[in-house]
């Protein structure tokens, strides 16, 4: 059977029809023989001028990866090129420049870039998993005879700036009476320099990744992201992208491709965890199959009144941390207008995101 669902928002020429496809059939739950093309299904199919092409600005691989494994791309009536860059804030700065047309990127940047005075981005893609660690966790240095947040007092600790680590960081210490930037010798890095820093032993702490926690041999364990992560992603844009109705078009078939690659991960953990956790993280199948089942996977959420809410909780954590200056309001930072294209997709492939308690 059939379904249209007409995207009201959209101003589209007659030659941009947009129709969203709900087909019977659904996502093998098993890796025998079958290849992704004949188990990943989109629900959203765009018709747009020859010539076509999007760049999608991403981090480790988090988008090109399931959309290869998964064959997503296949059949889109214009060209994808994934460009990988290290941190949100170069993603936001390619985006700006024009370099690219999505970014994908965490739950902080878009807050902290707001706070900066940046104001010509917006979300128009957004996954979530709430009440998990996330992966993040704070770490002591072994053999240091630190074993509590609290003794963290005057030590130092290493983070990436302007990231969730850099939030989660500085709430697991203001939940136990340590303020990040008075209390404790802050040290900030890049990224990718905290885990060799740490390894080095010049700081006595460090919040790390879980693939991380596994590469630096399980040290010991001060905190980790559980009521304090969302699990947030989000699939960002320039504003002004939106008013090109080409661009526009193939943006929200984009978006209806990555719900059914990251829905697609989920009937293939096996192949997931070993491409994702194996490959491209150098950890062992077991470590990553247990940061697997301990997190799972984040879904794609239509952009409405909670995940809204649950994304201004990041913003409000970075506010009462001391990360940013102001008060951020992200109302004018969301856009979901691709909100149908989320809800169909989902609903093909049997995926029924966890409640948000926002």
């Amino acid at each position: 059977m059939l379904h249209r669902f007409k995207l009201s928002r959209w101003k589209l020429p007659v030659a941009l029809t947009i129709t969203l496809l709900a087909t019977a059939c659904g996502l093998s739950d098993d890796d025998s023989g079958e290849t992704a093309i004949d188990t990943v299904r989109i629900a959203n199919t765009v018709d747009v001028p020859a010539g076509t092409k999007i760049v999608v600005a991403e981090q480790n691989a988090t988008q090109s990866l399931p959309w290869n494994l998964a064959d997503a791309g296949k059949d889109t009536p214009y060209a994808v090129q994934f460009a990988d860059f290290s941190g949100g804030s170069a993603v936001i700065e390619a985006l700006r420049s024009g370099a690219a047309d999505i970014g994908s990127i965490g739950e902080a940047p878009v807050p902290i870039a707001v706070d900066s005075g940046v104001t010509d981005l917006v979300t128009i893609g957004l996954q979530a998993n709430p009440g998990t660690s996330g992966g993040y966790y704070l770490v002591a240095r072994p053999n240091s005879g630190i074993t509590s947040i609290e003794q963290l007092r005057g030590k130092r600790v290493a983070y990436p700036p302007g990231s969730g680590r850099h939030m989660i960081t500085a709430a697991l210490l203001k939940q136990h009476g340590l303020d990040l930037k008075t209390d404790v010798q802050p040290v900030e890095l890049a990224g990718t320099e905290v885990v060799p820093t740490f390894a080095a032993g010049a700081v006595e702490a460090a919040i790390v990744l879980g693939n991380q926690y596994y590469q630096l041999d399980e040290p010991p364990i001060l905190g980790d992201g559980t009521g304090i992560n969302t699990g947030i992603q989000t699939l960002i844009v320039r504003k002004d992208i939106l008013d090109d109705p080409v661009k526009a078009a193939a943006i929200g078939d984009y978006v209806g491709r990555a719900v059914a690659a990251n829905n697609w991960k989920d009937t293939h953990a096996e192949t997931w965890i070993n491409a994702y956790y194996v490959d491209e993280q150098g950890i062992t199948f077991d470590q990553g199959k247990k940061l697997y089942e301990e997190d799972g996977l984040a879904s794609y959420y239509p952009i409405d009144a909670q995940s809204t809410a649950l994304f201004q909780q990041v913003a409000d954590g970075l506010f009462d941390t001391g990360t940013i200056k102001s008060h951020v309001d992200l109302k004018p930072y969301v856009d979901g207008r691709y909100n149908s294209i989320v809800t169909a997709q989902n609903e093909l492939d049997g995926v029924l995101p966890k409640p948000i308690d926002a």
